[in-house]
């Protein structure tokens, strides 16, 4: 049985997590030997990786640069990853970086959509993973652990032990007080992609470090059951309620996930209501667990059944659904099932907001910079360019629901075809009238049901009927997010569960929201017009 008192330290915490991640496969190293505070970077891992993975690279540039090439190439890689108008690490751990002389590394390999390429695998395999403890960034400053990738510094943890008196929040409030930002490790873009205040009970992250204003968000999985789930972390009998991280998020496949699927830079552009000046702050973009906790859930049951199931996603306001709904056009447009097919065809992201229309595109377009890889019909795109778009086999296509409907009379036999259709907001209109054209147009239903634009109330009634009748189209998965989902919603996106009723695939609950300050409790003061009076 394990017993949760053997930790009473906070050093205890340090070397239990470091010694999970070795037991898993990481490697550790002295952080007095082998880090360089200069370059947040384990030089000597670095370049063992290019020897192993990228032989001929690396001989061609010690060949051109001599005695001094391996100094060379780690100070222009650092460069590169440093450069305020360039990609940062992120972009450089993704695309690779140019060194000159048609020379160009990789400084990692990410996962392998199919398992045809055993060269890819063998690649990715070669991804070292490393952890360090008590990893001196200044003489006064020590972090608890730092985790690095192929020997550059990608996550830093300030850790806490409970039954010593301290919590995740002595934790933030080191990382506020006590860690300069202008540090290589905590540079922005430059240094660690994300930082865990972690106790055993509770985590929170922060992907930008500014020293009082640094923003923590929590990382937790939530606890309860259904609606009532709330904040926090549900507590095991046998672990620490916080141990997903080392179990789960730090183990490689699901960080080299993180790295090479979910985490970007977006770019979000604000204008001075008094001077009228843009101006374009950047941000980067890490998933918090019941954004990346749905994404894999969704596709891990995608790769079993292709589109014979609807997905009903029930996210509070507060859960970062713009970006939830980015993640999963992304990976749904890519992914293949267990025999290494792709499941579809084209994925449509459909909404009725222009605000939220734009930043879809814009965190789709982060995520991939493939040319025709998004199409995005904008106000000056008509039907038929929304038809040549889907006949195209564009990979995602963006339409508001209006502009979704006029394509009823253009789109015909698409039986052929498999279709993810990604609907923001689904609610009763949209279960209705909205979802029946887009069935119509994607291949099951008899064309001549109605033409929509001149719908009346009373004949969104029979669509729905006719939906409801008819069933759900073979070549089409609907992945509906809704925050409060009615009956109707629930019949037509829903699961069944053990009792025979229909549920949502997903939830993130107003109660958990509420409770980790995304949204207002309205009801928090209530009273009563005769208490009041």
């Amino acid at each position: 049985m394990f017993l949760k008192a053997q930790l009473k330290e906070n050093r205890d915490v340090r070397d239990y997590i470091a010694k999970k991640l070795v037991n898993s496969g990481y490697i550790l190293r002295d952080a007095n030997i082998c880090y360089d505070s200069k370059l947040a970077m384990d030089t000597e891992l670095l370049i063992k990786f290019f020897e192993k993975t990228q032989p001929d690279e690396i001989a061609k540039f010690r060949k051109i640069h001599k005695v001094d090439a391996d100094k060379t190439l780690i100070n222009t890689i650092n460069n590169q990853i440093t450069n305020p108008n360039g990609k940062g690490l992120i972009g450089c751990l993704k695309d690779g970086v140019e060194v000159g002389n048609n020379i160009k590394f990789k400084l990692m390999y990410q996962i392998p959509s199919t398992t045809k390429n055993p060269e890819l695998n063998k690649q990715y395999q070669a991804n070292t993973l490393s952890v360090m403890k008590e990893v001196n960034c200044t003489p006064k400053e020590r972090v608890d652990l730092v985790i690095f990738l192929n020997g550059l510094a990608i996550i830093s943890f300030e850790l806490k032990c409970n039954p010593a008196g301290q919590t995740y929040k002595n934790a933030i409030a080191q990382y506020r007080n006590d860690r300069s930002y202008n540090n290589r490790l905590f540079q922005f873009k430059a240094g660690c992609l994300v930082n865990f205040a972690l106790d055993l009970e509770e985590v929170y992250m922060c992907s930008k470090l500014e020293g009082k204003d640094s923003f923590f968000l929590p990382f937790n999985m939530g606890q309860g059951e259904g609606i009532n789930a709330g904040a926090g972390n549900p507590t095991p009998d046998d672990n620490y309620p916080t141990h997903y991280m080392w179990d789960q998020i730090l183990q490689k496949d699901n960080l080299l996930e993180l790295i090479g699927k979910f985490i970007f830079i977006d770019k979000q552009e604000t204008i001075n209501e008094q001077t009228g000046k843009r101006k374009v702050k950047e941000i980067l973009v890490f998933p918090r667990f019941h954004q990346l906790d749905a994404i894999q859930k969704i596709l891990a049951d995608v790769k079993d059944n292709h589109s014979d199931c609807n997905y009903l996603i029930q996210h509070s306001a507060g859960s970062g659904k713009t970006y939830t709904i980015a993640w999963l056009a992304h990976r749904l447009a890519s992914i293949h099932d267990h025999d290494d097919k792709v499941v579809y065809d084209s994925v449509l992201v459909v909404t009725d907001r222009v605000v939220v229309d734009r930043q879809l595109q814009n965190a789709i377009r982060a995520l991939d910079h493939k040319e025709g890889f998004i199409k995005v019909m904008d106000d000056s795109c008509t039907s038929a360019d929304l038809a040549d778009a889907i006949n195209g086999r564009t990979k995602i296509i963006g339409t508001t629901i209006q502009k979704f409907r006029f394509i009823l009379d253009e789109v015909k036999n698409l039986k052929d075809r498999k279709f993810a259709i990604i609907i923001d907001e689904a609610h009763s209109s949209t279960a209705g009238k909205n979802m029946l054209a887009a069935n119509i147009a994607l291949g099951e239903f008899d064309e001549k049901v109605v033409d929509t634009d001149n719908t009346t109330p009373n004949q969104y009634d029979e669509i729905e009927k006719e939906l409801e009748k008819t069933g759900k189209p073979k070549n089409v998965s609907v992945f509906a997010f809704t925050a409060t989902p009615k009956n109707k919603t629930l019949e037509l996106f829903g699961k069944l569960n053990v009792s025979g009723q229909k549920e949502a695939f997903h939830r993130y609950t107003m109660k958990q929201a509420i409770e980790e300050g995304f949204i207002l409790d309205v009801l928090g003061h209530y009273m009563e017009y005769d208490t009041y009076l």
